[in-house]
């Protein structure tokens, strides 16, 4: 009897165990997709440049971890001197992981083409303007940058920055640094002047770099 018992506890043992060989395996927990890339920002391994799709003004940029932007809550703005502010309507694209592009007219009949290219630590930035008015007039452009906490020294070509988390320098691709008339605020870039006949182009092409804070 004890012998028998013995036996069919080996081939109880036995089954139980094919039974559990035969169970189907846990589902794996499910993977989790790669978070998409913000379609407005760009990102290098030091630098975030974040541009607001629904007129191409700059609203971060900084260090990369999002969190260091040496922008106040006005970014970068551009526009035309001796007209009202743009409203711009348009379309925003993001062409490549280190460029991103929108296009729009506002209401001045000026229509704008601004172009973000980030390297590293510098954006190369290109604003287009096209003249869709009956006549001519003398065209400037200006980018504008709210730099709150920001000592800055240089001109309308060249702004040196200085904020307590980073240093910055803005180069203007232009040939006179010089503001024709009146004083140009000391916080904008501006573009050189040119006489803009219906249907007729220029570009204004901007560097901002970013740079680690000096030291005390």
């Amino acid at each position: 009897m004890r012998c028998l018992r013995s036996s069919l506890s080996r081939k109880c043992f036995a089954i139980a165990l094919v039974c559990l060989s035969c169970a189907p395996p846990k589902a794996a927990p499910p993977v989790k997709p790669l978070a998409k890339p913000d379609v407005g920002t760009l990102q290098s391994l030091h630098v975030r440049l974040t541009v607001n799709p629904a007129d191409g003004s700059v609203v971060y940029f900084g260090w990369y971890d999002g969190r260091r932007n040496i922008l106040g809550t006005g970014g970068i703005v551009a526009a035309m001197v001796g007209m009202e502010p743009p409203d711009l309507r348009g379309e925003f694209k993001r062409l490549s992981d280190a460029e991103l592009l929108f296009e729009g007219i506002d209401q001045n009949q000026i229509v704008w083409l601004k172009r973000f290219q980030l390297d590293d630590r510098t954006v190369s930035v290109t604003y287009r303007i096209t003249n869709r008015r009956d006549e001519p007039f003398d065209a400037i452009v200006y980018s504008l940058s709210d730099l709150p906490d920001a000592t800055i020294t240089g001109d309308n070509r060249d702004q040196y920055i200085q904020t307590p988390i980073a240093r910055a320098r803005f180069h203007a691709a232009i040939d006179n640094p010089n503001f024709p008339g009146e004083q140009m605020n000391p916080f904008a870039l501006r573009s050189d002047s040119r006489r803009l006949e219906p249907g007729a182009s220029m570009e204004f092409k901007m560097t901002w770099e970013l740079q680690l804070p000096r030291q005390p």
